[in-house]
């Protein structure tokens, strides 16, 4: 279950990263209007993602 949450969050993470230029409305939900912004809230987001899939990772093995 846990495994599921990091890696939704690594595919949100990847989507804001890549696809946010493209997509407007998904930068506006953030608040913000800047290129760097989004690279940033992209990054966090993944790597919360995966930090969780690497201690899921750990704990099962």
């Amino acid at each position: 279950m846990i495994a599921l949450i990091g890696l939704a969050l690594v595919f949100i993470g990847i989507i804001i990263l890549i696809f946010g230029s493209i997509a407007p409305l998904l930068r506006l939900y953030f608040g913000d209007k800047s290129v760097i912004t989004q690279i940033i809230w992209g990054s966090l987001i993944f790597i919360l993602g995966a930090i969780i899939l690497l201690i899921n990772a750990i704990h099962m093995s």
